[in-house]
Parts: structure tokens; C-alpha cells; sequence
């Protein structure tokens, strides 16, 4: 997985997202931005197919405890399936695109 920061509030990532070296690489880049003051993030999920649960719980902290306004863009419909199974379309404003 590839991660960047694209301004002071978008974060693309390629790749799959699958192990806690990803989590860990999402926490600090998004941690970055809300020191900055950022208070909505957008995430760019370009082309993974899954979520490890430790970036669905840390994109749950980001918006109940550090109240951030998350928007979710993804790619692959079955990682947009997966959202929508876990009810997680309307938290995470996800949109496919």
C-alpha cells in the first residue's frame, strides 16, 4: 500500500490495504493533517479491495472522539460492498466512483 497526503485535506491510497503497517501509515498521515487543524479528511481509496479492521475502527475514533467529517471516495465495488455490509456507507459518506 502507497499513501499520500495530496493537500491539507485528501489522502490517496493505492494498493490493498491489509496489515497493520497500513493502519499504522493511514493513523500517522491522517494525524498529520488534524494537528494541521484539518477538520474534514477525504480519503481516496483508489484500488484496494478490503479494509483491515483497525483502519475501520480508527476512521470510527476519527469521527466520534476527534469529531472529523470523513469522506470516503472508493474505487472497487467490492470494497464498497464490504462498507455497505458493515453499514458503514452513511458514517463514512462513502461514494463509489
Amino acid at each position: 500500500m502507497d499513501i499520500r497526503a495530496v493537500d491539507g485535506r485528501t489522502i490517496e491510497i493505492t494498493g490493498n490495504i491489509k496489515s497493520l503497517d497500513d493502519y499504522d501509515e493511514i493513523k500517522n498521515v491522517s494525524q498529520s493533517l488534524v494537528a494541521k487543524g484539518a477538520d474534514h479528511i477525504t480519503f481516496n481509496v483508489l484500488d484496494s479491495l478490503s479494509m483491515v479492521s483497525s483502519v475501520i475502527g480508527y476512521l470510527i475514533k476519527l469521527i466520534n472522539v476527534d469529531n472529523i467529517t470523513i469522506q470516503v471516495n472508493v474505487w472497487d465495488d467490492r470494497l464498497y460492498n464490504l462498507l455497505d455490509q458493515l453499514n458503514l456507507i452513511e458514517l463514512f459518506n462513502v461514494h463509489r466512483k
